[in-house]
């Protein structure tokens, strides 16, 4: 049993630090698909994690339909674990399932809401959907870390592009303004400054 058992870890670990997303479905599949865990080290959230793994691989071969397959099966053994929920959602924006990504992100936020980038994608989900005003209450929710984090521009640029679709022209100023705080190269931030500000004064001027 010792050997075998070493043999799977080996088999985690091939995984984990294989270069190439086929490379890691098959030493994660060959985990799942053993008869020799041992049921105490290998706990329900251990396989999911191997699940978990497997569906990122896939993602990355773009083959989301299994992602989300594999996700589902995580969350089988371990559904308190956002970053699988987190991860589902992502599966499931790419399929185009916008609703099922929402819920999958509403989840992963129901047991951590301090999940930021389920935060920003729940948002973006909520804009292509034209669902604006829910998609600021969603950026507002990581208002302080946008604050002080540039790599959240995009997310600043996001709101702003809401309160614009709203005809809120001041507060969507306000938004491109921090983003180009954060990067004032930021071309589309830049864009949608100039457009928001022609609109402004468009609607001072009637």
């Amino acid at each position: 049993m010792e050997e075998k058992e070493r043999t799977i870890e080996q088999l985690f670990n091939l995984g984990f630090h294989a270069e190439y997303p086929e490379e890691k479905v098959e030493y994660y599949s060959a985990i799942l698909e053993s008869d020799s865990r041992d049921p105490l080290l290998w706990k329900e959230e251990a396989v999911a994690l191997v699940w978990t793994n497997t569906g990122i691989a896939y993602c990355d071969l773009s083959e989301y339909q299994k992602a989300v397959y594999c996700f589902e099966k995580a969350l089988e053994l371990d559904s308190l674990n956002p970053d699988i929920w987190y991860n589902k959602g992502i599966a499931h924006s790419y399929l185009g399932n916008h609703r099922e990504s929402v819920k999958s992100y509403t989840k992963a936020l129901e047991v951590d809401p301090k999940y930021d980038n389920a935060w920003i994608n729940k948002g973006m989900l909520h804009d292509i959907l034209g669902e604006y005003e829910e998609a600021i209450k969603c950026y507002e929710h990581v208002h302080v870390t946008m604050e002080i984090d540039p790599k959240y521009a995009l997310a600043w640029n996001k709101k702003g592009i809401a309160y614009y679709h709203l005809r809120k022209y001041a507060e969507a100023i306000t938004c491109f303004a921090k983003v180009l705080n954060m990067d004032p190269d930021y071309e589309d931030a830049k864009n949608n400054m100039a457009n928001a500000m022609k609109k402004l004064k468009g609607a001072g001027e009637q």
